[in-house]
Order: C-alpha cells, then sequence, then structure tokens
C-alpha cells in the first residue's frame, strides 16, 4: 500500500510540476515554445501514467489507466513526426487530446465495483471539454503561448485528481 501511494503522489507531483512548466515557460522565453515543446511535454505526460501504472492493481483499473498512457504519447509522437511551427495542425491536435482526455477522465471517474462517481474527476474532464471547446472557438488564431497554458492547466489537473481520490480514500477510513 506504502508502494503504491508512492507512485501516485510521485506521478501527481511530476504531473502539477510539468503543468506549472507549461504555465510559466511562455513568460520566461518564447524561444522554448513551439511544436516540440508540446509533443516532449505530452509525451512526459504519457510517461508519468506509465510510471503510475506500475502500482496500479487488478484488471479494471489497469485497464482504464492503459488510455491516459497510450493517447499522450501517440499525439506527442504524433506531432514530433510531423514536426512544424504550424499552429493550425498543432491546435486540431490538442483540440483532439482534450476531447480523448475528457472522455477518458469521465470513464475513470466511475468507481468499479461501487458505480459512484467521482467529482473531481469530472470537473477535470470538464476542464479538458472547455479547453477544447475553447480552442476549437479561436481556431485559426491560437497563439503557442495559449496552446502551453491549456496544456499546462490540464496537466495540473490530471495531477490533483489522483491526490484528491487518495485524500477521500485516506478520509474514510
Amino acid at each position: 500500500m506504502k508502494n503504491s501511494s508512492f507512485f501516485t503522489r510521485s506521478s501527481s507531483a511530476l504531473l502539477i510540476i510539468g503543468g506549472i512548466i507549461c504555465i510559466v515557460l511562455p513568460f520566461v522565453s518564447s524561444s522554448f515554445i513551439g511544436t516540440l515543446f508540446i509533443a516532449r511535454m505530452l509525451l512526459f505526460c504519457g510517461i508519468v501514467h506509465a510510471f503510475r501504472l506500475i502500482a496500479t492493481r487488478g484488471t479494471w483499473p489497469i485497464i482504464r489507466a492503459i488510455p491516459p498512457v497510450l493517447v499522450p504519447i501517440i499525439i506527442g509522437l504524433l506531432i514530433l513526426v510531423n514536426n512544424s511551427n504550424r499552429a493550425r495542425g498543432l491546435t486540431v491536435i490538442l483540440m483532439i487530446f482534450f476531447v480523448l482526455d475528457g472522455f477518458f477522465k469521465i470513464v475513470a471517474s466511475i468507481e468499479s465495483g461501487t458505480g459512484r462517481i467521482n467529482v473531481v474527476s469530472l470537473i477535470s474532464a470538464a476542464l479538458s471539454f472547455f479547453l477544447a471547446i475553447f480552442l476549437a472557438s479561436i481556431f485559426p488564431a491560437a497563439p503557442m503561448r495559449l496552446l502551453a497554458l491549456f496544456l499546462g492547466l490540464d496537466l495540473i489537473s490530471m495531477g490533483i485528481t489522483p491526490t484528491q481520490r487518495g485524500l477521500l480514500k485516506r478520509a474514510k477510513k
């Protein structure tokens, strides 16, 4: 149990730190912000989720934990393969990422066995859907800094969600 909480807490901390970097770095230096930065942050997100997968026990939790590993890695690799400074393509790919991320957060919010819904995961899913809809509404003119900011907010919401779930379980005991 302690090993499981170590992986959960450390992966949550890494996601929150990655989100803060995505938010702060565009204000510090605009030379680092680009498609490669976004792709690397998505790959980082997938690797951290894979790190979290180590502590997952049971068939259903593992099945629910695989999409958050695969989606950021596949989308990050897609961006790396199609490397260009065109923000339009990156915006569309990030919209797809936010929609898929929101969908899988909804699936993850349903706790297996009890059928109860985790409200914090639903709020995180709603944020992902909001980010996708907002990007769609400003589609042709989304600046790279805004894309990094949105990715940072989503990473922070990913990091906070499991921490909240762990705190809720501890409070019940």
